[in-house]
């Protein structure tokens, strides 16, 4: 098990090496998941690449979760980002919906 403190610390320090260590011991883990979730080859590694990129930019974000373990907070995450991501496209297709509706609306009165 990785030391939180330890993963933090290298992350911070720029430790490519390290952080590449990191991507390849859970980077199956989570792509499995990420892949249940999307049911997509390229959606899987798109939500794996945002996932280590928030870990890389904003180690703290760990550091402030309440999780012990770096596999359970990049598990969380990949699932968190997933989510935010269907809620984004979900909402796009609810507004071009809105809009065609309106469209057919204002062309019934021309």
């Amino acid at each position: 098990m990785m030391n939180k403190q330890e993963v933090i610390n290298h992350i911070l320090n720029g430790d490519r090496l390290y952080f590449t260590k990191l991507y390849n011991k859970y980077e199956n883990m989570l792509k499995n998941t990420a892949l249940k979730l999307t049911g997509s080859e390229i959606n899987a590694e798109n939500l794996l690449f945002i996932t280590f990129k928030k870990l890389w930019e904003s180690p703290h974000s760990f550091e402030a979760s309440n999780d012990r373990m770096i596999s359970t907070y990049l598990m969380k995450q990949v699932v968190y980002n997933h989510l935010h991501d269907k809620r984004k496209r979900d909402k796009r297709k609810r507004d071009k919906q809105k809009e065609n509706i309106q469209a057919i609306r204002t062309s019934d009165f021309l």
